[in-house]
């Protein structure tokens, strides 16, 4: 790990300790599902903290910039800490905008990536269509959307048409285009592709690190936890479990790496398909050995697995499923025939 890289997670650690508290956690739920117990906004000042810092200005490929692969710690770290905010949208946003050359705004960046049936046009400068769940569409103020050849970025301010949430929680709203101002435009002949592969990237890169803050937690519990006179973690049918969970959070990591040193230029679709399906996959299996490992405590809002185990069930489904993106790998192995299987697998051939 180099130096910088070590800074910026110790960096990061410290704002999650003395910011990312329970009540803000709970505050931020409350808001994002509607409820009254929030007042304004209940991660302002997680977001100004990550601001100062600098962590949220991560991505743009300036000089002074951090590499893509310290970026992408970021990423892992932040689903780690199941952080309430847009930082891997933003992150993610600002590289695709400098890529096409066009320069990030400040504050928060979303990622408006169309689903089935929802693909935005454009025309005299102008974009029309509705785009469902919208990662944070109520807290950023800008979006990176993609169109047939080309890549936009457009103010959103306005354009908000239904507020929603996943299952964790997190703000995912419904966004009117027609509503929304285009502040620039660049072409790019595999915008909406690649829009699709980045959003799938990072959310791979945080379901492992996601992944890794599930198996802490339970390695804590069944070390914390007593029962018949010894800690439940001596008992071998819960170090099967363990065994197993940290199989899942290792193949789910090493499937992230991969797609990060492929995607240091651009996304490389087939390594990102390969993390995306093996850690959704680990998400639920994971998810459940956690559960099951907690038992009754783990169901309640009083332990904080529930931040951790929420997220992985909710992005494991977000731009793709790891049905859709296991049917990718399917789809790029048959485009190149029997002949050039085996180069695919060992990264001798050329993919894109």
């Amino acid at each position: 790990m180099s130096d910088m890289r070590d800074e910026m997670l110790r960096t990061l650690d410290r704002i999650v300790e003395d910011t990312a508290t329970t009540a803000l956690r709970e505050a931020a739920d409350e808001k994002a599902s509607g409820g009254g117990g929030a007042k304004g906004d209940a991660t302002a000042a997680l977001w100004a903290a990550l601001e100062e810092a600098g962590i949220t200005a991560i991505g743009g490929g300036g000089e002074d910039d951090v590499s893509f692969a310290d970026a992408m710690e970021l990423v892992r770290r932040a689903g780690y800490h199941a952080l309430p905010v847009p930082l891997a949208e933003t992150i993610i946003a600002r590289r695709m905008l400098a890529r096409a050359r066009i320069t990030a705004p400040e504050g928060a960046i979303t990622l408006a990536v169309p689903g089935a049936g929802e693909l935005p046009r454009e025309g005299g400068g102008m974009l029309t269509g509705v785009i469902q769940s919208v990662p944070y569409g109520r807290a950023a103020a800008h979006a990176v959307v993609a169109t047939e050849g080309k890549l936009h970025l457009v103010a959103i301010h306005d354009a908000m048409m239904t507020r929603g949430t996943n299952m964790a929680g997190e703000p995912r709203d419904v966004i009117d285009l027609s509503r929304a101002k285009v502040l620039a435009s660049a072409a790019s002949p595999t915008a909406i592709a690649d829009l699709e592969a980045e959003g799938a990237l990072v959310r791979a890169v945080a379901l492992s690190g996601a992944l890794s803050a599930c198996l802490d937690h339970c390695l804590t519990w069944v070390g914390d936890r007593v029962q018949f006179g010894k800690p439940i973690g001596k008992h071998q049918a819960v170090q099967h479990l363990l065994a197993q969970l940290a199989e899942e959070t290792a193949a789910a990591g090493a499937a992230a790496d991969l797609a990060i040193e492929a995607a240091m230029v651009g996304p490389r679709r087939f390594e990102v398909a390969i993390a995306k399906a093996r850690a959704g996959e680990a998400a639920g299996k994971a998810a459940n050995i956690a559960h099951a490992t907690f038992g009754a405590m783990g169901f309640t809002r009083e332990h904080i697995l529930h931040y951790t185990t929420r997220r992985l069930w909710a992005w494991r489904n977000e731009f793709g499923s790891e049905v859709y993106w296991q049917a990718e790998i399917g789809r790029i192995a048959a485009r190149g025939g029997a002949r050039k299987l085996w180069p695919l697998l060992t990264g001798e051939l050329e993919r894109d």
